[in-house]
């Protein structure tokens, strides 16, 4: 009776310990797959933009949270808009009157643009002058997933100063 009572309670520990680890295994995938899918998300909508911004030969802040650019496709000069929506907490591509979304669950977002000397620019009330002296956009954001049984993921990212190379601009 002795033996069995050790047998089983043996047998107790160890199957905790095996639940234990199947359930750390399976929250830590769910986990790197949220940060796989944040880096992911983020890396492709900054590629996109990037390639936008070397493309453009002119800018004009609608806000603080919105910028346009025209930008040469198929031999034609076309505005592209990129947003940032507060609201719904996405940061998204218009052009050619299809609206495409690249990021989701953004928790802080700001764009930041500079002048030709890498001097900052106010984007808080843009005017005229700060779409002609603009020669360099940079970009700023954390992004979150949530899941009911695991921890907050969330991923910040900071972008090079992407730089306008067909707007003319003069120091």
């Amino acid at each position: 009776m002795v033996e069995l009572m050790v047998a089983t309670s043996l047998g107790t520990i160890i199957m905790a310990a095996v639940m234990s680890t199947f359930l750390f295994i399976g929250r830590t995938s769910i986990v790197m797959r949220n940060y796989a899918d944040l880096e992911t998300q983020a890396r492709n909508a900054m590629e996109i933009f990037a390639q936008d911004v070397r493309m453009s030969s002119a800018v004009s802040w609608t806000n603080a949270n919105s910028v346009s650019m025209t930008v040469r496709s198929g031999g034609v000069s076309q505005p592209v808009q990129y947003a940032y929506d507060a609201s719904s907490r996405t940061f998204s591509r218009t052009f050619d009157g299809t609206t495409t979304m690249l990021i989701s669950n953004i928790r802080n977002f700001a764009f930041s643009a500079y002048s030709i000397d890498t001097e900052p620019l106010s984007l808080a009330a843009p005017t005229a002058a700060t779409n002609t002296a603009t020669k360099q956009i940079q970009i700023a954001l954390e992004t979150e997933r949530r899941n009911p049984v695991l921890a907050l993921t969330t991923n910040k990212v900071i972008s090079a100063r992407f730089v306008l190379r067909n707007k003319r601009v003069t120091a």
